[in-house]
């Protein structure tokens, strides 16, 4: 009794199987003559039937390429290094990244710290070009430099720590951040230049209930000091 259920089974499934593949030689055939009579498209024309993959893979290449082909610092606007990056601080993984860096370092214009063993000579110093930031802007930014004084909050600091960096910034001619914890005396002491950031808390630009001020942060972008102001959006 099993066994000849087994062989009815059997059968079913192997006269299904021939009716699949005859519709697919149909449809084939159907595919062939449509595309040999048409005129729309030269490819089809062509090559019938097999021409109509190439829009296929154009479609399915998107994600070959991002997962198979593309390397890590090849994609705009954000590539896979910068992806996984954020991928890993919103899982709240280990993000840090070791030493080394998958960029490439060997094009003109890359920024890189080398090693010098002994001091340049004021005379052999030659003055880097200066980096113009917003040349669109009503008041375009010229930066002095390409390395400065990044983001690092005066409530993570200190008041000596702020003073100190202020007045070391002035003296090298390069800008400080405020971090997201507001623009404080302090930063303003040294006289450097100041790019204020304004984050999610809003610290500094904030009204009596925690809200949004746009008149002080108008305040804050009118300081003389002020030359930015950075938007963080996380």
């Amino acid at each position: 009794m099993l066994n000849s259920w087994l062989i009815s089974t059997i059968k079913i499934m192997v006269l299904f199987l021939v009716f699949i593949i005859g519709l697919a030689i149909l449809a084939a055939i159907i595919m062939y003559v449509v595309d040999k009579t048409q005129k729309k498209h030269t490819i089809r024309r062509n090559f019938p039937v097999i021409g109509r993959f190439r829009w296929m893979f154009e479609h399915l290449g998107e994600f070959f390429r991002q997962y198979f082909f593309a390397m890590d610092r090849e994609e705009l606007p954000f590539n896979r290094a910068q992806r996984t990056w954020v991928y890993k601080a919103a899982k709240d993984e280990n993000n840090t990244v070791a030493f080394g860096s998958t960029r490439n370092l060997d094009r003109r214009g890359a920024m890189i710290f080398l090693n010098c063993a002994f001091p340049v000579m004021k005379k052999d110093a030659v003055e880097a070009d200066k980096m113009l930031i917003g040349p669109y802007a009503k008041q375009p930014y010229q930066s002095p430099s390409f390395f400065n004084i990044s983001a690092m909050s005066f409530g993570a600091l200190s008041m000596p720590a702020v003073k100190s960096l202020s007045h070391g910034a002035k003296k090298a001619g390069i800008w400080m951040n405020t971090g997201e914890g507001g623009i404080s005396p302090y930063h303003l002491e040294g006289g450097c230049d100041i790019v204020y950031q304004f984050g999610t808390a809003k610290y500094g630009a904030r009204n009596s209930e925690g809200g949004f001020d746009f008149e002080k942060l108008k305040e804050i972008g009118q300081i003389p000091q002020v030359k930015m102001i950075e938007l963080k959006l996380a």
